[in-house]
């Protein structure tokens, strides 16, 4: 689990059954039929699909023209802020914490607004990946029914707050009683590589990840797999 994280922001792992159950369920609404399989297939963070904020603006994103229909290719953008340098001094007793509290967890006392010019942000890196046939034929019909231009962003028909709750209600109405999230697609994709004997490092250079012992945190495979693997074993 990443640092600072607590255990309930951590997306839990859909089955395949529940993963497929959930797509169908929005089959209806090719944006979110889109969307999904998009995040399925591709292993993309939502950020790198439907862009990222920064300093109160949106930037990044996939448009119509990142996308190749001739070599069925889509290149995105990586867009990550240096979080570690995103520490606030407590003025009382000089504790440093993440700009995301109000309060000290030292002392209590209320913390100073982080001053955003201090802000670091990797350089963004351009990352092209192949796309899966089923996917380009879905992408493909998506935008000839949004009529999307070339300059258009693919999937900012909804705000970024209103897609991360209404996967919430896609997952509820499904019955899944789990805690999933647009970031849970990643793990999904990740685990789901694992599951194939695809290397971290192998994964790391998809995914865009720096360091390839990330992918232990994104490896969700239970014991169940274990006992597949040692199935196949012949002893």
């Amino acid at each position: 689990m990443g640092k600072g994280k607590k255990p309930g922001d951590r997306p839990e792992l859909l089955t395949i059954d529940e993963m497929n159950k959930l797509i169908l369920s929005v089959a209806s609404n090719y944006y979110f039929f889109t969307l999904y399989n998009t995040l399925k297939f591709t292993g993309r963070r939502i950020g790198e699909i439907y862009g990222t904020s920064r300093d109160k603006q949106l930037i990044g994103g996939v448009k119509v023209k990142d996308i190749n229909f001739e070599d069925n290719t889509v290149t995105t953008q990586i867009l990550k802020t240096k979080k570690r340098k995103l520490l606030v001094e407590c003025m009382l007793c000089k504790n440093k914490i993440s700009y995301k509290s109000s309060f000290c967890n030292n002392c209590g006392e209320k913390l100073p607004e982080l001053d955003k010019s201090k802000i670091k942000y990797n350089v963004p890196e351009e990352k092209t990946i192949a796309l899966k046939e089923d996917l380009v034929l879905i992408l493909q019909n998506f935008i000839k029914q949004e009529q999307l231009k070339l300059n258009d962003y693919v999937f900012r028909k909804y705000s970024l707050v209103y897609l991360k709750k209404i996967i919430k209600k896609h997952v509820a109405n499904v019955g899944i009683n789990k805690n999933f999230s647009l970031h849970g697609f990643r793990h999904y994709f990740i685990t789901q590589c694992k599951r194939a004997g695809m290397s971290n490092e192998d994964i790391a250079k998809w995914t865009g990840h720096k360091s390839p012992e990330t992918m232990n945190i994104y490896d969700r495979r239970t014991s169940k797999d274990v006992e597949n693997k040692i199935n196949e074993v012949k002893l």
